[in-house]
């Protein structure tokens, strides 16, 4: 008699789960890059192709629903509960105005083009490598900006391939100024780009291995300064020498980077003087200095929530030209509070990368990479701080973008040496909070010192 064949057994359920738990999304971080091009360069906005299709919003859902299918672990860090919370600022401040839900489309702005894409480039940033390829698109995007500008300075009627150049005449001198398209339509938005990547082009030339590397990283360390100059952008070419104070502080001491100063403010001065004139009757320090007394007044009638984001160009015909102010007075004191702690953790975690003890071995090398290129993020974001405070940018996205880039640097870090002293702690969250606060009243200080003495 046959015996009974037996039955298999089912698969066990562990046996069903992935071995692997983490999973990075080739193709979602393929989308990043690409958002990533249409975001910096925009060749969807170039005149001669003229696309009608939003494609920079379409790329953008795809990303995220890449992000929310593929990719695991997801991320969530301080950060991303301060952008929420801001959110919710924002939100209160149009009740606080009377508008209640008549108008979030400045709110829902803000999500796209903010809250979204920082969630995204947190999550898919996770390897050195990654993190490489976006700083070089954004290099090219920058030397897509540098040709534009040159083909508006080489045209007699500053037609560029792409846009026109700007021509002011608030000096003695017809002043042209170079722009790009898009979020960079302004001077001044594109003087802070090119700023915020000086770093970067330094960080290649230092790290890159052949001359010929070397050689092309150079020349787009020239070209990026060049580019800034062309801007006419004072607030840009500020940040500029702020980039290059910061570098040499930070590298080679405080002795070294205040000789460094000492020889390069007049050669500055001369620089700015050759295209905007800088002097007590400047209609535009005028301007400025008007503006951060409105901005004072709406804090004034105002504190908790301000009037609103982007509101401020409603209550004063021109912008704050400061970005600290146009927070305090939009968001009031708990919107600009809850900014500055997610600027001030920004450095708080750059800071705690530099501070990695070294370890032996190939792990060694890897964190002496990551370490290294926290340096000349740490310069970026210096550049971006003090342009911040001349101009009124606030909520430019680019900002957000390498936020996200310096907090997944952290997180990577943190993950792939669990036992070095990364984590946040109660105490490091209550601190950057109470530094925030402490910034809102020397902020404020420093302005009425400045008004008092023009005034």
């Amino acid at each position: 008699m046959n015996e009974p064949q037996a039955i298999p057994k089912a698969p066990s359920a562990h046996k069903l789960k992935p071995l692997n738990d983490a999973a990075t999304s080739p193709f979602g971080f393929f989308l990043l890059c690409l958002y990533t091009a249409l975001v910096f360069i925009r060749p969807h906005e170039w005149p001669f192709w003229e696309v009608e299709f939003p494609i920079l919003r379409t790329i953008l859902i795809s990303t995220f629903v890449a992000y929310l299918l593929f990719l695991r672990p997801k991320i969530w860090d301080i950060q991303c509960t301060l952008l929420v919370l801001l959110l919710f600022s924002m939100v209160l401040s149009e009740f606080r105005a009377g508008r209640f839900l008549s108008d979030l489309t400045p709110v829902i702005d803000w999500v796209n083009s903010n809250v979204i894409p920082f969630i995204l480039y947190l999550g898919f940033l996770v390897s050195l490598k990654r993190q490489r390829i976006i700083l070089l698109i954004s290099l090219v995007a920058c030397l897509v900006m540098v040709h534009q500008a040159w083909s508006q300075l080489a045209d007699p009627l500053g037609q560029g391939w792409a846009e026109s150049a700007i021509y002011r005449y608030d000096s003695a001198n017809e002043i042209q100024q170079v722009r790009y398209i898009g979020i960079f339509n302004d001077p001044n938005d594109m003087g802070m780009f090119l700023v915020m990547n000086i770093p970067f082009a330094a960080y290649f030339l230092v790290t890159a291995k052949g001359k010929l590397a070397k050689l092309a990283s150079l020349s787009v360390f020239a070209l990026l300064l060049l580019g800034v100059y062309w801007t006419g952008s004072r607030g840009s070419m500020i940040g500029a020498f702020a980039v290059f104070f910061a570098f040499f502080y930070i590298r080679f001491g405080k002795v070294k980077a205040m000789l460094v100063a000492a020889m390069g403010v007049p050669a500055g001065f001369i620089a700015l003087m050759s295209f905007r004139s800088i002097d007590d009757k400047d209609a535009s320090a005028m301007d400025r200095l008007t503006a951060w007394y409105e901005g004072i007044q709406m804090v004034k009638y105002r504190p908790l929530f301000g009037f609103g984001k982007n509101r401020f160009l409603e209550y004063h015909p021109k912008v704050a030209h400061n970005s600290f102010v146009t927070i305090m007075s939009e968001l009031g004191i708990i919107g600009y509070t809850l900014w500055m702690a997610f600027f001030i953790f920004i450095f708080y975690m750059l800071f705690r990368i530099r501070r990695m003890p070294d370890i032996p071995g190939e792990a060694g090398d890897s964190l002496r990479q990551e370490k290294t290129l926290s340096l000349y993020m740490a310069v970026s974001i210096i550049g971006f701080a003090v342009t911040a405070f001349f101009i009124s940018r606030s909520y430019a996205m680019f900002f957000y973008i390498f936020a996200a880039i310096v907090s997944a640097s952290f997180y990577r870090l943190r993950n792939k040496y669990p036992k070095l002293p990364l984590a946040f702690q109660g105490s490091d969250i209550a601190r950057g909070i109470g530094y925030s606060v402490v910034s809102l009243i020397l902020l404020y200080l420093l302005l009425k010192s400045l008004l008092s003495y023009y005034y």
